[in-house]
């Protein structure tokens, strides 16, 4: 056996008795009990006090979800109307690039040039 198992061995037989001895002092004797009672009692109150913190916490994650739920809504309807307003206007870009197109073509100066 090395020394580094001697060591954890002892370790382990010291861990063991001392929590054998807290055990049998809390079960066994009347301040033992009174005091696991009370750490009970106190450890009871501290889950409580957990809980309702992170239920605080469970709504305020919650509101600051649906905020921003109707932050991307609001943005999203934004940019679809943008973008509806964009492509309604493309007929009318459409248009004014043909008419340029056809005084291009059609203009005295173009026909006169090519001939």
């Amino acid at each position: 056996m090395s020394d580094s198992d001697k060591n954890n061995s002892l370790t382990a037989l010291v861990a063991g008795v001392v929590i054998g001895a807290a055990v049998t002092y809390l079960f066994t004797t009347k301040e033992g009990r009174k005091l696991k009672d009370k750490l009970i009692e106190e450890g009871s109150h501290l889950i409580d006090k957990v809980k309702e913190g992170l239920e605080e916490v469970e709504e305020e994650v919650e509101d600051k979800g649906k905020q921003a739920v109707k932050t991307i809504e609001s943005q999203a309807q934004s940019a679809k109307e943008t973008v509806e307003e964009a492509v309604s206007e493309i007929p009318k870009h459409i248009e004014q690039v043909q008419k340029k197109g056809r005084k291009f073509f059609f203009s005295k100066k173009h026909s006169a040039g090519e001939s």
